[in-house]
C-alpha cells in the first residue's frame, strides 16, 4: 500500500509529519508529492519572486528526516497538476490543502484525495487504508 502526501501546508505541519512517521513504521509506503519545483531558483523565476523561497528545500528535507520517507519518494511536479503524477500508480489516497488539486486528482487520476483542512481527514485516511487492505 501506498499514499501521497502534499508538501506545503499538509506534511509541511508537525502533527500531519507525526501520522506519516506513523504510516512509515506501519510498512505503508508514504509519498510526498509536491508542486514545488526541484531547483528552488526555477520557483522564484516562474512566480519572478524578489523574496526567494529557501534554497535546498531545507524545510522538506527536515520533513522527510523526521518521518523515515525515502528521499526516493519524493516527487516535484514543477508546477504541473498533481493528479498527472499520480494517476495509474496505485495510490490510496492523496492528502492536499489545495482543494483546486484535491478535485483535478479526484476527476482525473481517479483517486481519493483528502482535504487536510477538515477535521476528519485522519479517520478518512484510516478508513481508505482498511478498506484497500481488505481487498
Amino acid at each position: 500500500m501506498k499514499v501521497s502526501f502534499d508538501f506545503d501546508g499538509t506534511l509541511s505541519e508537525s502533527h500531519v509529519q507525526e501520522y506519516a512517521k506513523e504510516l512509515v513504521d506501519r510498512g505503508i509506503e508514504v509519498w510526498i508529492v509536491t508542486s514545488r519545483f526541484e531547483n528552488a531558483k526555477r520557483y522564484n523565476d516562474f512566480f519572478n519572486e524578489t523574496v526567494l523561497i529557501e534554497q535546498n528545500h531545507n524545510d522538506l528535507w527536515e520533513a522527510v528526516e523526521n518521518t523515515g520517507i525515502p528521499k526516493e519518494q519524493i516527487h516535484f511536479t514543477n508546477m504541473e497538476d498533481k493528479s498527472d503524477f499520480l494517476r495509474g500508480k496505485g495510490f490510496v489516497w492523496h492528502l492536499d490543502d489545495d482543494w483546486g488539486q484535491n478535485r483535478l486528482i479526484l476527476n482525473t487520476a481517479k483517486m481519493p484525495a483528502i482535504n487536510v483542512r477538515k477535521s476528519a481527514w485522519k479517520n478518512k485516511c484510516e478508513r481508505l487504508l482498511d478498506r484497500s487492505q481488505s481487498l
